[in-house]
């Protein structure tokens, strides 16, 4: 009878420790690069989740289209989760038009026929990043700010639902800049008009992870609310940007942060940005490995064993 007693003990604490774990964050990579899933190296990093940028229009732009098919290919070779987000068309002149809802559900429909084991999708990319003069980094200005922007986020959202039924759909992701105000404002925008309301939320928190603070991911989650889950979509260590040089040792630093970051409860997921590294004169580059391709950093260890040690933030 006491040995008995005991093994109920030691199965009912097995029963209390078990939320904890279910509770932890998944990881995965956001690359745009085939290579990723056939280089040596990724494999041991045991990242099931992938992550793709595409233009909403992929399926009628050759070029994109050919780099989403080998993205697509490799991913299924490596058995990887797929999540595409979309944005902006990168046909010449078309970058800075939005496209009607017609227009959407048009090319939605392709993508599903074109890619069909694409089970995750995030309907637009980055939605408070606005475009600025003629440069068509982030998104056009019809979208990015504004109660009518979060109006027409909800009708894509309404066309992502229907198209891909069955499917898990992230209506959008938000950038957390140095000032989040610009991300606060869309979240609280878009609750107030998104029907129904999401059940999955995304957040790009490179400012916090790279400052090695948590503040600005958890004023974003607070405005979001409620219990819908947190996926951080894009997220890591800054090797380089624009001018300025971080090194390996630092961004490896802000890998562990964005660990830590990833303790809270209501982050269910983060994805990497990014496998590989750019080659010297790019103007970003937060690869966990070398441009050569074969060079580990400091961040890859950061990432393979999964570690906050040490973590600032």
């Amino acid at each position: 009878m006491r040995r008995f007693t005991i093994c109920l003990l030691i199965l009912a604490g097995f029963a209390v420790a078990a939320p904890s774990g279910a509770g932890a964050a998944s990881f995965g990579i956001s690359d745009q690069q085939a290579s990723t899933f056939y280089n040596p190296l990724y494999a041991p990093l045991k990242l099931k989740l992938a992550r793709y940028v595409a233009p909403y229009d992929v399926v009628s732009d050759p070029n994109q289209l050919q780099r989403l098919q080998a993205w697509y290919t490799g991913a299924i070779v490596a058995k990887q989760r797929m999540l595409v987000s979309f944005e902006h068309s990168r046909t010449a002149g078309k970058e800075q038009t939005l496209p009607t809802k017609g227009q959407f559900t048009t090319a939605m429909k392709a993508f599903k026929r074109a890619f069909p084991r694409v089970k995750e999708i995030n309907t637009w990319n980055e939605v408070n990043r606005c475009q600025v003069g003629k440069r068509t980094e982030g998104q056009p200005k019809g979208i990015c700010k504004g109660a009518k922007g979060a109006k027409l986020l909800n009708t894509y959202y309404g066309v992502t639902r229907s198209v891909f039924k069955g499917s898990k759909i992230i209506p959008l992701n938000v950038l957390d800049e140095n000032n989040p105000g610009p991300a606060l404002a869309y979240v609280k925008a878009f609750k107030r008009v998104a029907k129904p309301a999401p059940r999955i939320w995304g957040i790009h928190n490179y400012s916090d992870t790279n400052r090695f603070s948590k503040t600005r991911t958890n004023r974003i989650i607070k405005a979001i609310g409620g219990k819908p889950e947190i996926w951080l979509l894009e997220t890591g260590g800054q090797v380089k940007l624009g001018a300025k040089v971080f090194g390996e040792a630092v961004a490896a630093k802000a890998l562990k942060c964005m660990f830590k970051i990833a303790k809270n409860p209501r982050v269910k997921r983060a994805y990497i940005y990014q496998f590989n590294g750019d080659k010297p004169d790019a103007s970003f580059d937060a690869g966990l490995i070398g441009f050569d391709g074969v060079t580990k950093r400091l961040g890859y260890d950061v990432v393979h064993k999964r570690t906050a040690a040490g973590a600032k933030c």
